[in-house]
C-alpha cells in the first residue's frame, strides 16, 4: 500500500496516540536505554527525545528529510561529545522504535490504523538512523583525519628537530674522528709497533670505522645525500653475491645456514656503494636477530626479475617483529634491538626511495623478510 493513499483519519488516530502517551514514550524510552539523572547529557537526551516525537508527527502529515537530517545531525554531535559509540547510538534509536511499535499494537486500532502507524514509523525510523549513521560516521571521520593529521605533523617536527640534531652532533664528531683516524694509520705504520700492539691498534681503527659509519648514518638521515655523479649501471646478482661472500665469516661464527636463489645479469641503475649499504644493513640485522636465538638459524637471500624490475628479498627464522614496532620499522630512531640507534632501516628507505625502488618487510613467526625492487636498467 502506498503511503500516498493512507488516510488522514487513520494518521490522526496514530498523531494523538503519540500526543496522549508522549511522556509514557519518554519515560520507557529513559529506561530501555537506562538513562540516569546523574548523566550530564541527560537533559539533552530527554529533549532530543521528544523533539524526535514530535518531528515523528510532522513527518506523519509530509516527509521533510531537512528535518531529521538537521535533528539527528545535533544528535550526532551530542553523542560524539559522549564519546558513545555507534552501535550504542543506533540500539538507542531502535529502542524507540519497539516501544512506540508495542503501543500501537497494545491500543486495539483497527487493522488498517495499526498498518498505516507500523509502515509509518517503521518509514521513520530508517530514515533517521539512515541520517544518523551518516552525520555520526562523517563527523568521527573528520576527527580522524584531524587526529592524524596533527600526528603526522608532530611527527615531522619531531623528525625534523632530530635531523638537526643529528646534522649538528655528526659534524661536532667527525672532526675529531679525522683526526683521531689519521694518527691511528700513522701508529700503525710505526716499524718499532711490536705485534701485540699492531693488534690493538687494528681493534682501535676497526671501531673508529664503525663509529664512523654511524656518524655518516646520521649526516645521512639529516640531509638526504642525492645520487649525482657516482651513478653507474652495474650487475646486481654479482653484487649479492660478493656481500654473501663478505658476509660468510660472520655467518660461520654464529652457525647460520645460508640458502641463495639468484637469477643472473640482473642489470640494475644507482650508486653502487648504497646499495651495498641496504644489503649489508639488512644481512647485518638478520644475523644479529639470529644470534639472539638457540637452535637452527637460517638466511636465504633471493634475487629474481620481475617484470621491470629487480627483487631482492633477505629472509630470516628469527623472531616475529612486534606490530607496533613494524609499522614504524622504517622510521628514524624505530630498532628492534635495545641498544640500536634506529638509523639504519631508515636510511635503507631513502636510498631506495632515491632509486626509484621501494622497500618492505613481513614478519610472522617463524620468519621476517625485507625485500626490496629497484628498476631494470636500460642496457643497450
Amino acid at each position: 500500500m502506498d503511503g500516498a493513499n493512507f488516510s488522514i483519519e487513520h494518521k490522526e488516530r496514530i498523531m494523538d496516540l503519540l500526543d496522549r502517551r508522549s511522556d509514557l514514550i519518554v519515560d520507557r524510552w529513559q529506561k530501555a536505554i537506562k538513562l540516569n539523572e546523574s548523566d550530564p547529557f541527560y537533559e539533552d537526551i530527554i529533549s532530543n527525545v521528544k523533539n524526535s516525537i514530535r518531528l515523528m508527527k510532522i513527518f506523519f502529515r509530509k516527509p521533510n528529510k531537512e528535518l531529521v537530517s538537521a535533528l539527528t545531525e545535533k544528535i550526532a554531535i551530542e553523542r560524539i561529545e559522549a564519546k558513545a559509540d555507534l552501535g550504542h547510538f543506533i540500539r538507542n534509536i531502535n529502542a524507540g522504535r519497539k516501544i512506540i511499535l508495542d503501543l500501537i499494537v497494545d491500543e486495539n486500532f483497527d487493522q488498517k490504523t495499526a498498518y498505516i502507524g507500523i509502515v509509518s514509523i517503521n518509514r521513520f525510523i530508517d530514515s533517521y538512523i539512515y541520517y544518523a549513521i551518516t552525520h555520526f560516521t562523517k563527523m568521527k571521520d573528520q576527527i580522524i583525519r584531524e587526529k592524524t593529521e596533527f600526528i603526522q605533523d608532530m611527527h615531522s617536527d619531531r623528525l625534523s628537530i632530530l635531523g638537526q640534531i643529528s646534522a649538528s652532533f655528526a659534524h661536532e664528531f667527525r672532526n675529531p674522528l679525522t683526526a683521531i683516524k689519521g694518527f691511528i694509520s700513522l701508529l700503525a705504520k710505526n716499524p718499532e709497533l711490536d705485534a701485540q700492539s699492531k693488534y690493538y691498534v687494528s681493534i682501535i681503527d676497526k671501531e673508529m670505522d664503525s663509529l664512523e659509519d654511524k656518524v655518516s648514518q646520521f649526516l645521512y638521515l639529516s640531509k638526504m645525500k642525492g645520487l649525482g655523479d657516482d651513478i653507474a649501471v652495474f650487475d646486481l646478482t654479482t653484487l649479492v653475491k660478493e656481500m654473501i661472500h663478505f658476509m660468510y665469516p660472520r655467518f660461520v661464527v654464529e652457525a647460520i645456514k645460508v640458502e641463495n636463489s639468484i637469477e643472473s645479469d640482473i642489470n640494475v641503475s644507482g650508486v653502487v656503494e648504497q646499495i651495498k649499504q641496504v644489503i649489508l644493513n639488512i644481512m647485518n640485522n638478520a644475523v644479529e636477530e639470529l644470534s639472539e636465538i638457540c637452535g637452527h638459524r637460517e638466511i636465504i637471500v633471493n634475487v629474481h626479475r620481475i617484470e621491470n624490475a629487480a627483487r631482492v628479498t633477505i629472509i630470516n627464522n628469527g623472531r616475529k617483529i612486534p606490530s607496533h614496532i613494524l609499522e614504524n620499522i622504517f622510521h628514524p630512531f624505530i630498532s628492534t634491538k635495545e641498544l640500536g640507534t634506529g638509523l639504519g632501516l631508515a636510511v635503507c628507505k631513502d636510498i631506495i626511495e632515491e632509486h626509484h625502488g621501494e622497500i618492505r618487510v613481513f614478519s610472522r613467526e617463524d620468519k621476517t623478510a625485507f625485500e626490496f625492487t629497484l628498476p631494470i636498467a636500460d642496457v643497450k
